[in-house]
C-alpha cells in the first residue's frame, strides 16, 4: 500500500512539473509545418494572444491549397494540451467547421513546438519570423 501511494505522488509530481515547464504564452507566433526538419515549409500555423488560430498553405504531394482559421485554448490537467476548434475554412471536406481536437504538448520553446496527437503521431513545427 506504501508503494502504491509513493508511485502515485511521484507520478503526478512528475506530471505537474512537465506542464509547469510549458509556458502557454510561447505558443503565440508563426510556426511552420515542415518534412525536412524545418528547411523547407509547407504551412503556417500563426497563435494569436487572443486566442485566435489562423492556418494556410499546401497539404504536400497535392495541388490542395488550405486556409483555416479557428480558436485554441492551451489546458493543463495531468499533462499540457493544445485544444483547437475551427471556425472558418477553404476546405470544409477536409476540415470542418466546428472540428475540435486536443494534441500534447511535448516541448515549447522559441524555437520548436512539439506536439502528439491522439493517433500518437508526433508533429514538429518550427517558429518562423515572417
Amino acid at each position: 500500500m506504501k508503494i502504491s501511494i509513493i508511485l502515485f505522488v511521484l507520478i503526478t509530481s512528475s506530471f505537474s512539473s512537465i506542464a509547469n515547464e510549458i509556458d502557454p504564452k510561447d505558443i503565440i507566433g508563426i510556426w511552420g509545418n515542415s518534412e525536412d526538419g524545418g528547411k523547407t515549409i509547407w504551412a503556417y500555423d500563426q497563435y494569436f494572444p487572443n486566442g485566435s488560430l489562423k492556418s494556410w498553405g499546401r497539404i504536400p504531394q497535392t495541388p490542395i491549397q488550405f486556409k483555416v482559421e479557428g480558436t485554441y485554448e492551451v489546458k493543463h490537467k495531468f499533462k499540457t494540451s493544445s485544444c483547437l476548434t475551427i471556425s472558418k475554412t477553404s476546405h470544409p471536406e477536409l476540415m470542418p467547421v466546428g472540428e475540435h481536437w486536443c494534441d500534447e504538448i511535448i516541448e515549447l520553446n522559441d524555437k520548436v513546438f512539439v506536439y502528439k496527437s491522439s493517433d500518437g503521431e508526433i508533429t514538429i513545427l518550427y517558429r518562423q519570423d515572417l
